[in-house]
């Protein structure tokens, strides 16, 4: 019997004349779960949508179970056993846990007995530790009882394979142990894994093997996580030795550019008061729920609050609004890009350009294409945005990592004063990772305010200048640069002051 679950063979997809994927080859073993690691637009949402019947191949083989394997269209790659987890949860919010599972063929089996769906779906969910009502809305779960719905989802499916893109950015470190857990247990079981990730520490430790891809192509052999190194990753999907991951550089602080003064909002934000100066990196920490992107959304006027005052550069804001604060001169990046922070079906030169078009204007109010062409393509190389034809690439076709560039170009382009960031390095790889710190530097050395809101307690202490933290919606403790520690900010952020 053959070992092997998946067999790639020189796998090669182009688009027009663009080389997407040269000659990728690697082998998943029944059981195992192997690590697909590389850049932002190095190909492994490629290698996905292959595999999942979303494109069809160029060329190469692949062999599913022994058997060649050609999908013709995602149901088809459904029914031969391949299930995805992806980053962005497909999920309808407003129907049950047990309407969800069962979605595909609901209104044939389950129609007259919604009791025997809810009973199967219980069985589903105690089997993956989940203590909750199968009729209960997916809107009412938190991102990690989500995850684990689609999971399941995929094993009621009998699926034997399963593609894992990137998920864990949302969720905590307790419900991240316990999809590890699962995953090994699903591994137990004999099912197959591919493991698709940033986070390198946890793809040594969670799977057997690793692939690196690099500009749609496999570097080296398909390595055993046991014998390797971060270090030695990095290099391999970069293509070079990389220094110091958090590129710091002195800085001429001045005066308040933004401050907020006792902001109470409900029972999310009490009495928050921060200071962000010219020049300056200042970071906000704490635990998922500790109302971090709440007070981000209420100071930009997404969110109404209840008291509390804002000013900006000494002067107060009244009913702030996204529309005065754009004018002002302030960016907000939201941690949910896609539905927040980009125009989807639109092009990458669209979308950069979007909040600088004002700036495009000619001598009787038209568009000048050529200035815009001149600064989007001075963006697109500037943070390594990787397109194969920025006009005609939509969004949504990017990889997420390079979407995330997108947003952040965008709003590079309007030179911001004030700048704020929820979670700016979500899903992207440690090469972009440098490129945004190196940008965000480089703002701040020109005198705008920059908050950064992170998970990442390395990321924060790495280019941060100082650093809030909060625990239940309050501000628990302030750290200057001098005073960073890991045990003091993960202290702080569990503490409640009184």
């Amino acid at each position: 019997m053959d070992e092997y679950a998946l067999e790639v063979s020189n796998l090669c997809k182009n688009f027009d004349t663009v080389k997407v994927l040269k000659n990728v080859t690697f082998k998943l073993k029944k059981g195992e779960v192997l690590g697909l690691v590389g850049e932002n637009g190095a190909g492994k949402s490629t290698i996905m949508n292959l595999l999942g019947g979303v494109y069809p191949i160029t060329s190469g083989e692949i062999k599913l179970f022994g058997a060649r394997y050609t999908p013709r269209n995602p149901k088809e790659a459904m029914k031969s056993g391949i299930a995805f987890i992806h980053q962005e949860l497909n999920l309808f919010t407003n129907l049950s846990i047990a309407e969800n599972l069962f979605i595909d063929g609901f209104l044939i089996k389950y129609l007259i007995s919604q009791t025997a769906a809810n009973t199967r779906a219980k069985a589903l969910l105690e089997r993956f530790d989940l203590n909750v009502n199968p009729s209960t809305l997916v809107e009412n779960l938190t991102m990690g009882m989500r995850q684990m719905v689609e999971i399941a989802k995929a094993v009621s499916k009998d699926a034997r394979v399963i593609f894992f893109d990137e998920p864990t950015t949302s969720l905590s470190n307790t419900e991240k142990e316990t999809l590890f857990r699962i995953i090994r247990e699903l591994a137990g079981n004999g099912i197959s894994m591919i493991y698709i990730s940033h986070a390198l520490e946890d793809v040594i430790s969670l799977c057997d093997s690793i692939v690196v891809l690099r500009d749609g192509e496999t570097i080296g052999e398909q390595l055993d996580s046991k014998n390797v190194t971060k270090e030695e990753l990095i290099k391999k999907m970069v293509g070079r030795e990389m220094g110091t991951l958090y590129p710091y550089i002195d800085k001429n602080i001045g005066g308040e550019a933004l401050g907020v003064r006792g902001l109470n909002s409900g029972k999310i934000l009490r009495d928050i008061s921060i200071r962000i100066n010219k020049g300056e990196i200042a970071g906000l920490y704490g635990l998922m729920g500790a109302g971090r992107s709440e007070l981000a959304r209420a100071i930009y006027g997404v969110d109404k609050y209840d008291s509390g005052e804002i000013m900006f550069e000494g002067k107060p804001i009244v009913k702030s609004s996204p529309m005065k604060w754009v004018a002002s001169g302030f960016a907000f990046i939201t941690e949910n890009r896609r539905d927040e922070g980009l125009l989807l079906p639109k092009s990458v030169q669209e979308n950069v350009s979007l909040v600088n078009l004002p700036n495009f204007k000619g001598r009787i109010g038209r568009l000048n294409k050529k200035l815009e062409n001149k600064t989007v393509d001075g963006i697109i190389t500037e943070l390594k945005i990787k397109t194969f034809d920025k006009k005609r690439q939509i969004a949504r076709l990017l990889s997420g990592g390079n979407q995330q560039k997108v947003v952040i170009g965008k709003w590079l382009l309007a030179n911001p004063k004030v700048f704020i960031v929820d979670e700016p390095t979500k899903g992207v790889d440690v090469g972009a990772k440098y490129e945004i710190y190196t940008q965000i530097n480089n703002l701040a050395a020109a005198g705008s305010a920059i908050l950064v809101i992170s998970s990442e307690m390395e990321e924060l202490m790495g280019i941060c200048d100082r650093i809030y933290v909060m625990s239940k919606g309050k501000i628990t403790a302030e750290f200057s640069r001098e005073d960073f520690s890991q045990e003091k900010l993960l202290e702080s952020s569990i503490n409640e002051v009184s």
